[in-house]
């Protein structure tokens, strides 16, 4: 179906706009394919939307730190949930009690230890500032202690 010369005037004028391809479509009764194909053949080229987005590149960095100082409890309860619940994960994979004298009571009496030789990070470092995986992974060079046990077992210097 050939274009009439009222089609393609109306195509002109309203293609640039703001108006969608679609709608296009719809009130001139045409395909969007051949409405593109038309305005490509025409040499039109749509409008664009303005952009919301800032010139400067820094603009990101300014607005994580304005979520970070508007958010700062609840980013910091959100870590400390994670925290808890690696640490619980990693107690569970341990056995749950203290390998010298059965403690199993509280959880936050519970150590990692490292055995000697092996130590490369400090595991509550690991779980607060690192990912799961690393601490999974470091997790198995360690023996779970109640905090009285660790205490003596660095005292003895063993």
């Amino acid at each position: 179906m050939d274009w009439t010369k009222k089609e393609e005037a109306e195509l002109i004028k309203k293609y640039p706009s703001y108006v969608s391809v679609v709608q296009l479509s719809i009130d001139m009764n045409r395909s969007v394919r051949s409405i593109k194909q038309k305005a490509a053949r025409l040499g039109l080229s749509r409008g664009r939307a303005p952009s919301n987005k800032p010139k400067d590149k820094a603009h990101r960095k300014i607005a994580e730190k304005i979520y970070r100082e508007k958010n700062r409890k609840r980013i910091y309860y959100i870590k400390q949930k994670r925290v808890r619940d690696i640490k619980t994960e990693l107690v569970a994979l341990l056995g749950g009690k203290c390998s010298n004298c059965d403690y199993n009571k509280c959880e936050s009496a519970l150590d990692f230890h490292h055995n000697m030789g092996e130590k490369e990070d400090n595991l509550a470092h690991i779980i607060k500032n690192k990912s799961r995986q690393k601490a999974l992974k470091e997790v198995g060079k360690c023996i779970l202690l109640c905090a009285n046990c660790h205490r003596e077992v660095h005292s003895k210097g063993v």
